[in-house]
């Protein structure tokens, strides 16, 4: 799974209890920063500094973590899920496409597609919360992660 990540976007990787996600990344890790306990989580860096492999230690609420590469940063909110958890993902860096294709339509919102980016398009007349970001008409977000839309998982 590849995620494209805009930057100064969160992202948010859902874990499984006692299952290892890895994140690999294009360019060595310098550091790593997680919010929470060392209790809570098993962290350790390897393939040549440029994968973090992740694995709760127990269930609960889990925090944020901040990965520092050699060219950028990435934010991620951890979140358990033991019924469709991310194991291996490559994190790449999104850009903003302006060629799109639809992907999801609703009375409520559409999400076009591009390359490295989507578009979602809020059809309501307030604004949504999507991905930690408040969307009044419409929004960028990172391609390949998963989509939140007012707290509930619509998308990968």
């Amino acid at each position: 799974m590849i995620f494209h990540i805009l930057m100064n976007q969160m992202t948010t990787i859902f874990l499984g209890l006692n299952l290892l996600t890895t994140l690999s990344f294009d360019s060595e890790i310098q550091s790593y920063l997680y919010g929470g306990s060392q209790e809570e989580m098993f962290f350790q860096v390897t393939n040549n500094f440029k994968t973090l492999a992740i694995k709760p230690k127990m269930d609960g609420v889990y925090s944020n973590l901040l990965v520092i590469t050699k060219n950028t940063k990435y934010y991620f909110d951890l979140k358990r899920d033991q019924s469709s958890p991310h194991q291996f993902i490559e994190i790449k860096n999104g850009v903003m496409n302006h060629a799109l294709t639809k992907k999801i339509k609703t009375r409520d919102y559409e999400i076009l597609e591009g390359d490295n980016s989507m578009l979602f398009i809020n059809n309501k007349s307030s604004e949504v919360m999507v991905n930690g970001l408040k969307v009044k008409h419409r929004e960028y977000l990172s391609k390949g992660v998963p989509i939140l839309y007012e707290g509930k998982r619509i998308l990968n």
